[in-house]
């Protein structure tokens, strides 16, 4: 019998078919290696962003416990000193000692440092008789600070418009009227500190450069025994560097009685008015650290007592990094030797 049969296929076809199947695998790998390729990057792309967000969970947390232990810190230093018959805030009590770059466990470091916002000027007093006016004698202390801190003094009588009480925003606009967007002046006191930015004419250098040494949030009164020496100049011109050296040296001060016999009659009758020896207000400046993150926190607290109220609760930027970073870097070394708060005499009387 006769049987059919295909003719078989020419060499070169033969060939063909390989190569082609040779092409098709070859892509195949080539797109899979793709994918796995770009599943893998996603999944690394997601892994490190997944690990940075739980570094900076990790920092806030840190940095919230460290204003916890700021907190644990000033009621300890308040009642310490109440338990010694003391009623004074100063720089050798625990509160005053900085934490940098404590371990926490695994989870990361933590750094801090409370100010006391009584060392500083409170930049609202410049309107500090009644009906709003500018105070002559409060101008003339902060026409001092501004020159020693480097800043322009003729930022203040832009400033004094600024907090000038203005009822409903009657007042002229001042050179603000022609910004974008336009705005006026606020007709009140500052909430916080960071509104002198708003100041026509004040440059970031200025702010920074006053920061330091002022606030928003005291009655008023400086605590010469946590006041800077540049502070404790601008009180009055007869505080020369020597005796600001001189008062930070003879500190802590029991007694205002004891402060005046540093300064002399003369000088204390001038800013009797504007000194204490105590505070109510902190702030209390935090940095948690986890991993490669690093997160700035501040804190305002009253404390009374046993009793912590917050005023002003800020997790900052890099701007609020920068300035706690510069806080700490100058803060001065723990000391090992501090010296006890003084303790008074049975009975609680201190001589003058």
């Amino acid at each position: 019998m006769w049987k059919l049969s295909s003719p078989p296929d020419p060499p070169g076809t033969r060939r063909e078919a390989r190569g082609f199947v040779l092409v098709l695998v070859l892509f195949m790998i080539l797109l899979l290696t793709l994918l796995v390729t770009r599943f893998t990057l996603k999944t690394r792309s997601f892994l490190r962003q997944t690990e940075i967000y739980a570094h900076s969970v990790s920092a806030l947390y840190l940095a919230r416990a460290a204003v916890s232990i700021g907190k644990v810190a000033l009621v300890e230093s308040t009642q310490m000193a109440s338990q010694n018959g003391l009623n004074i805030i100063s720089t050798n009590q625990p509160w005053a000692t900085p934490i940098i770059n404590y371990p926490i466990a695994d989870a990361g470091y933590v750094s801090g440092l409370i100010e006391d916002e009584s060392s500083k000027f409170n930049i609202n007093m410049l309107t500090g008789t009644p009906g709003g006016a500018i105070d002559p004698h409060r101008l003339i202390q902060f026409t001092r600070l501004f020159t020693l801190a480097g800043a322009n003094p003729a930022l203040l009588p832009l400033i004094s418009q600024w907090v000038t009480p203005a009822p409903n925003m009657t007042g002229p606009p001042g050179p603000y009227g022609g910004f974008t967007p336009s705005y006026r002046n606020r007709g009140g006191p500052m909430d916080v500190l960071s509104e002198l930015h708003q100041i026509a004419g004040m440059t970031e250098a200025s702010y920074q450069a006053l920061a330091p040494y002022l606030t928003v949030y005291t009655p008023g009164q400086i605590n010469v025994n946590t006041a800077s020496s540049l502070v404790l100049q601008s009180l009055d011109p007869g505080i020369t560097p020597a005796m600001a050296q001189e008062i930070i040296a003879q500190r802590p001060f029991l007694t205002l009685s004891r402060f005046q016999g540093v300064v002399g009659p003369s000088i204390f009758s001038d800013i009797s008015g504007d000194v204490t020896l105590t505070s109510q207000i902190f702030s209390v400046n935090a940095v948690g650290i986890a991993g490669d993150t690093k997160l700035a926190l501040r804190a305002v607290l009253s404390v009374n007592g046993m009793q912590t109220q917050t005023l002003s609760y800020r997790v900052g930027g890099n701007r609020l990094l920068y300035q706690i970073d510069a806080l700490l870097k100058n803060a001065p070394p723990p000391s090992q030797n501090a010296p006890l708060i003084p303790t008074l005499p049975a009975g609680g009387g201190v001589s003058p």
